[in-house]
């Protein structure tokens, strides 16, 4: 059985190379900025909406990496009530899932608070065991008997402590390192049998979020995560398995993983707010039901390109109907015509 991290020469003072760290640090602050910027200029409309998607996908993929699958609009329902959304028609919210959206907005909102045991028991649902080193996991072994068994619960209970501490204890770190950090020393503890990885990403949004000093969150930190699955695991794994305890390879994984998460999130404002402007633009325009389904979906990133017969598909209506409606949009100058002819004729917002 692989030996616990903390009995490597050196625990629990990981080390990194801020040097090496400081050119992708600085791309990572600059761009949370820019994104701060951007949804500054968002409707309060659009922006809880914008909130409401960002939110929930953050919450299904991070439980997805945990092989645990979420009911969607159970947790879209329940984000939207945490926003005072009204969304007629959505499902009742169960208690599994109330809870899991309870941690997150609790981690994003009281972002300030301090971290204790009784908060991280509670997100793990433990809270309100009696003797709480027993709801530690215990290691595995089948030849050194009860006394390791013991020996380890405390040890990581002791180890939780440590780390709490230095959680709590204010650093000359920026906070996005710290979050890099708390994510990865908890998932070396392991102190519970599940739910280590879901906990160790609640903690990456509490100092994720003391960065911004904003708890509106705008982009998708778990998404990202879940589309990198792979490596993720091979960076937490080759950072375990470094004796030296130097982490500076993970934390530049970390720092380029978010990177690419405010990237995407500052794409999607730039196409949230052109098509603000555009239907403020045409909002006295006369289009018809099928038409602005059809524009919404173009906005929205529709795979492919808009043919007559994909129009009269989508809208269930006639291939004469669609011709119709496409040439009515080209001539409010909505469409364009694309250059190629017959059946690949294709069409593309103006």
């Amino acid at each position: 059985m692989e030996n616990p991290i903390w009995h490597q020469k050196g625990w629990p003072y990981l080390t990194w190379n801020n040097k090496e760290l400081s050119y992708v640090l600085g791309e990572v602050r600059n761009r949370q900025g820019r994104l701060a910027g951007k949804s500054g200029l968002l409707g309060l409309d659009i922006k809880k909406e914008t909130l409401l998607n960002s939110i929930s996908n953050d919450i299904i993929k991070s439980s997805e990496l945990e092989g645990k699958m979420l009911d969607e609009d159970l947790v879209q329902s329940s984000v939207a009530g945490h926003l005072n959304i009204k969304m007629p028609g959505m499902p009742a919210t169960d208690p599994y899932i109330e809870q899991i959206v309870n941690d997150k907005v609790d981690a994003l909102s009281n972002y300030r608070r301090p971290v204790t045991e009784e908060r991280i028991f509670k997100w793990k649902n433990c809270f309100g065991v009696v003797n709480e080193q027993v709801s530690y996991r215990q290691a595995n072994t089948n030849t050194k008997g009860a006394n390791l068994y013991e020996s380890n619960t405390i040890q990581i209970a002791d180890e939780i402590k440590r780390f709490i501490k230095w959680m709590n204890t204010a650093h000359p770190i920026d906070p996005v390192l710290k979050a890099g950090v708390a994510h990865l020393r908890l998932l070396f503890i392991q102190p519970f049998n599940e739910d280590n990885g879901r906990i160790a990403r609640l903690l990456m949004d509490i100092f994720l979020t003391r960065a911004d000093d904003q708890p509106k969150r705008l982009f998708c930190m778990s998404v990202q995560l879940h589309k990198k699955q792979d490596a993720y695991n091979d960076a937490i794994r080759q950072a375990r398995q470094n004796e030296s305890l130097d982490i500076t390879d993970w934390l530049m994984w970390f720092l380029y993983c978010l990177e690419s998460a405010l990237i995407e999130a500052e794409n999607s404002l730039t196409r949230i707010l052109a098509k603000s402007k555009f239907w403020e633009r045409y909002r006295l325009m006369r289009l018809n039901e099928r038409q602005v389904k059809m524009i919404n979906m173009m906005w929205e990133g529709m795979e492919g390109n808009l043919t007559s017969s994909l129009w009269a598909n989508v809208n269930y209506c006639s291939p004469d109907t669609a011709l119709r409606d496409i040439q009515d949009l080209i001539d409010k100058k909505i469409l364009y015509k694309k250059d190629a002819g017959g059946r690949s004729t294709s069409y593309e917002l103006n």
